[in-house]
């Protein structure tokens, strides 16, 4: 029996999972800066540890409306995903855990989507469970490859008070 890990959050009122495998570290939410003439789900570009990382609301990117099952924002995290040559995170409103799921478990989503390659269900909640690779692959298509940082782009520097 093929077992996988995922790691499991909400955005709104629906639950997603990301295979770890391809997740590098999860941090808590910091502000970021915004870039000009970006879309909305661009959140902006945070600096962590010296990487200049670009940070995407999955609210905003998966078109889920701001007003349904908006969480407070104090558990919001975000979720750096380990893609080859960028640096990139998903701002996900809580992450829960992560599972233990059976291939055998997972089905097929009922429609056609290039992000969301599997459901599984858990009790009575449904996981989405979303391929990262896929959904940079259609930002990409979205804001162009070269908005995305890669490892080059580090933060130069410290600023030092006087």
């Amino acid at each position: 029996m093929s077992e996988r890990q995922i790691v499991t959050f909400s955005i709104g009122k629906a639950n997603y999972g990301i295979d770890v495998r391809q997740v590098r570290e999860v941090v808590t939410y910091r502000e970021c800066t915004r870039i000009p003439q970006m879309p909305n789900f661009i959140e902006g570009l945070m600096n962590l540890r010296g990487q200049v990382v670009l940070v995407v609301n999955l609210r905003g990117f998966l078109d889920i409306p701001e007003n349904e099952g908006q969480k407070d924002g104090s558990s919001r995290k975000i979720i750096i995903i380990d893609a080859p040559n960028l640096h990139i995170g998903f701002l996900v409103e809580e992450v829960y855990s992560v599972l233990r799921v059976s291939q055998n478990d997972v089905e097929a989503p009922p429609t056609s989507s290039k992000i969301i390659t599997g459901i599984f269900k858990k009790n009575e909640d449904l996981i989405m469970i979303m391929d990262a690779l896929k959904a940079i692959d259609t930002l990409k298509e979205v804001i162009g490859e070269a908005a995305i940082p890669t490892p080059q782009a580090k933060v130069e520097g410290v600023l030092k008070a006087t």
